[in-house]
């Protein structure tokens, strides 16, 4: 039985941003049928760790998305799942609705559908960067924002030709980038990424079909030489200035869809034929996100099934070994270790791997 107490990082009140850590915070409860209780294990860090708590405040809020655990305790509507299994997935972490659940802590409420069984050869490092933050985001970019149709179990036949319809995926090398280049090419998409040099290599043998080096200046002509002038599907996991133009300029003529991670200004992209979409990853939850301005989203049960739609197909992939996490990188020192790693996200310190920390044995 799980204790009553815990140890958790919580936004504190003593400046924009900042953090704790609470040494007796009550555990969060069950509140749902398919809700579990999981005993966490470790944990992976999300740049929005520290954009939430910077930007929509929430003193006293548990922080934390990502993480790999066992599950302690259960409902009847939990199926499949029992005490003891090893799972990972994600949570919204600094939730102003549900402020006593976050993923770094000791203990996380979960939903229980949304979580993948972690295969017995994994550490819980990889598992924890694993997670659920990047697919659920790579989710909802594919199937909700850029309208794709093409599924690993159902992937889109090639074009009569052998081509292959093109999407382009900025920001290659970032978690959701590489997660995108697997899914993408697993679901018959030729993805082209944007990656650095000596990051190329990574980024194809994740699944991109091709990559252009993001500091180029001639980044989006040589694009739209890539996809023969005819993409129509561009995702930004940057969503800077400069990586909004070259995702518009990319597109074709007649414009398209441009699915981009964090929130842009209007003006960055100027051709009113493409539809831009803000994409935030706790959408997937369904539950909605209470925050304000562009942040805000509503409850949509929709997202929640195309969440869990994917989930089923990622637990064949994953069994199966057909997709992997973002290369882990591993930080000592327990809760603080979760904070070092905020502090090098916040400083742009990481390049191409996940940040994970292990909290328990």
């Amino acid at each position: 039985m799980a204790p009553q107490q815990q140890c958790c990082l919580v936004q504190s009140g003593n400046g924009e941003g900042q953090i704790e850590l609470q040494t007796s915070r009550p555990i969060p409860k069950i509140e749902h049928p398919h809700e579990v209780l999981v005993r966490i294990t470790a944990v992976a860090l999300n740049p929005s760790d520290y954009k939430f708590p910077r930007y929509l405040p929430c003193v006293g809020a548990v922080l934390g998305c990502d993480f790999c655990g066992t599950i302690a305790e259960t409902r009847a509507q939990a199926t499949g799942l029992k005490q003891g299994d090893r799972v990972c997935g994600a949570v919204q972490g600094c939730n102003r609705a549900r402020q006593d659940n976050g993923a770094f802590a000791e203990y996380v409420v979960a939903d229980s559908r949304l979580l993948l069984r972690v295969p017995q050869h994994w550490s819980d490092l990889q598992a924890a960067a694993l997670g659920g933050v990047g697919w659920y985001t790579a989710g909802l970019v594919m199937y909700d924002a850029l309208g794709l149709i093409g599924r690993p179990s159902r992937p889109l036949p090639a074009r009569e030709d052998g081509s292959r319809v093109p999407v382009l995926v900025y920001g290659g090398t970032t978690a959701t980038g590489t997660m995108l280049c697997q899914l993408l090419s697993l679901s018959g998409y030729a993805t082209i990424a944007t990656a650095s040099p000596s990051s190329s290599a990574v980024v194809q043998s994740l699944g991109a079909r091709s990559t252009v080096p993001y500091a180029d200046p001639n980044c989006a002509e040589r694009v739209r030489a890539a996809t023969r002038g005819e993409l129509r599907h561009a995702v930004d996991c940057i969503a800077s200035f400069e990586s909004m133009t070259v995702c518009a300029a990319s597109l074709c003529r007649a414009g398209g869809r441009l699915a981009c991670l964090e929130a842009y200004q209007p003006a960055w992209v100027r051709k009113r034929s493409v539809k831009v979409s803000f994409v935030m990853g706790p959408e997937a939850l369904g539950l909605g996100v209470d925050a304000e301005g562009e942040y805000y989203r509503h409850p949509d049960l929709d997202k929640l099934q195309i969440t869990l739609e994917l989930k089923r197909e990622m637990q064949s992939m994953i069994d199966a070994g057909r997709i992997t996490s973002h290369p882990p990188l591993e930080l000592q020192g327990g809760w603080d270790g979760v904070r070092n790693g905020l502090r090098m996200l916040q400083r742009h310190e990481v390049h191409g791997q996940k940040l994970v920390v292990r909290l328990k044995d």
